[in-house]
């Protein structure tokens, strides 16, 4: 409860924190009307905190000015070496290209090709070739670690030969009777490299415990798998990321392979340089279409997607291969992109991006950032009504983040994105847009940056956010 005062009090306190220093509850917010032009309410509006998740929409506005809503990545598969009667004496080279969205119904369409040219068996090696954008380094502490283990998905390490937003699915299943160990196994099919281990009890009723730890080791993925699960569950799946996507990608290919009846004798590889001007293109699959992106982007708030999808702006501008590339250096490129302006003389109006997925908690934002970028997508006629369309309204659901929404009649005039993370500090964050009742359009951004804090005061504050939101709407912007 203290944690709920202090934030109350900083609602309604004149009081700017310096960014830096992270002493105690900050704000930074900003309402308009876009119709008019018109600042509805302020508050440190050129403050720049930790803005969390809301960096990806950054990226979504950024991605659709480059490419536009149906643009696809090409994932490639090319042979290196000779073709007879269906064998393949060589290599089966697989090429990504950066597919944000490319998982197991397009390795299966992929290998249906395959099918389909009549290869049957392959003498040499299965080889991932990751060139385009090089080795991927990351500094998000989260990510660092994940490359020796995590218990989470949202990790996921990024390539641009990723599969299944670079995560591992382990199904589990109760067992027939209560006491039985219930039964464990990767999804779609085991993998090469991934190993798992540990027991999983079925007990009575419906409640399940269920813990699952990914631990990576000379390319080798272990999971190992504990806790209960309810004899009358459906089959549960649990992801974890991987320690190396590469490799995981190359599993994939072999084990779909393998169903379709295609031998393959050699070892999976991992290769960082460009494919061969003498190998072969055996079949291509376009990728889903950036919008499709978007909504796992903006709705479902994917780490993997977001960052995928900033490399692949920094590749756009940036064709030549490269040895390897930082994503902290890849995310530069949401400047370049947007034509928000970031220009001003004061440097605490400027954003700082370490990656466009927010997991990295050096990134900056200001309410004042993300009102000019709202601006800019509001008067661009071609992608807005993609973006507004792509933005979660949560009227629309009867309860949000545990919120009944009935009783806060803004969510059903708000189409926003929402950000929150823990460490170092609690971090609540809004952006988006919302229909007055005078017809109007409107903007606002609330970025809220508070000490760390218990589970259960994460909670009141984001209760005590929602009520601040409730006497904005009401008292500044007309919606009631």
């Amino acid at each position: 409860m203290k944690t709920l005062l202090a934030l109350m009090l900083f609602v309604c306190s004149p009081v700017m924190f310096a960014a830096d220093k992270m002493l105690g509850p900050q704000a930074s917010e900003l309402f308009v009307d876009l119709t008019d032009s018109k600042v509805l309410y302020a508050k440190h509006a050129s403050l720049a905190l930790i803005p969390a998740s809301v960096t990806k929409l950054f990226v979504a506005a950024s991605t659709l000015q480059q490419w536009g809503a149906y643009h696809t990545f090409t994932t490639k598969i090319y042979s290196r070496g000779q073709w007879q009667d269906g064998i393949l004496i060589g290599d089966l080279v697989f090429y990504g290209a950066g597919d944000p969205e490319f998982t197991n119904e397009k390795m299966w369409q992929l290998v249906n090709n395959l099918q389909q040219i009549g290869l049957k068996k392959i003498k040499g090696n299965i080889i991932v070739n990751a060139s385009y954008f090089g080795k991927v380094i990351v500094s998000a502490a989260d990510r660092v670690a994940a490359k020796s283990q995590t218990k989470v998905s949202y990790d996921a390490l990024l390539s641009s030969a990723g599969t299944n937003f670079g995560t591992i699915a382990v199904v589990i299943s109760a067992g027939k009777k209560v006491g039985d160990l219930a039964a464990l196994k990767i999804s779609p099919y085991a993998l090469q490299n991934v190993y798992l281990i540990g027991k999983v009890n079925t007990v009575s009723g419906q409640a399940s415990a269920l813990q699952v730890m990914r631990s990576s080791q000379e390319k080798k993925e272990i999971l190992t798998v504990s806790g209960t699960i309810g004899i009358k569950c459906a089959p549960i799946t649990l992801y974890r990321s991987v320690g190396d996507p590469n490799l995981a990608t190359g599993a994939l290919l072999k084990a779909f392979l393998e169903q379709a009846g295609i031998v393959t004798e050699g070892n999976i590889h991992v290769e960082l340089t460009p494919v061969w001007k003498t190998d072969t293109l055996l079949t291509q699959l376009e990728g889903t279409p950036l919008i499709k992106s978007l909504q796992d982007l903006l709705r479902y708030s994917n780490n993997y997607v977001a960052d995928t999808l900033t490399l692949d702006l920094w590749k756009a501008y940036q064709p030549s291969p490269f040895p390897s590339v930082t994503l902290s250096n890849a995310a530069q490129i949401l400047f370049s992109t947007s034509k928000a302006n970031f220009t001003e003389k004061n440097t605490d109006r400027v954003p700082i991006f370490k990656s466009g997925s927010g997991l990295t908690v050096s990134n900056r934002i200001s309410a004042s950032n993300l009102i000019s970028l709202l601006k800019e997508v509001y008067n661009n006629k071609r992608d807005f009504p993609i973006f507004y369309g792509s933005l979660v309204i949560p009227g629309q659901q009867t309860c949000w983040h545990n919120i009944p929404t009935a009783e806060h009649p803004w969510m059903r005039q708000t189409s926003l994105k929402t950000g929150h993370s823990t460490v170092p500090n609690s971090v609540d964050a809004m952006a988006g847009y919302f229909r007055m009742n005078n017809g109007h359009l409107g903007a606002f951004a609330v970025l809220f940056n508070c000490p760390p804090t218990t589970e259960a005061e994460q909670s009141q504050c984001f209760k005590a956010l929602v009520k601040h939101l409730d006497q904005v709407f009401q008292m500044r912007c007309h919606l009631l």
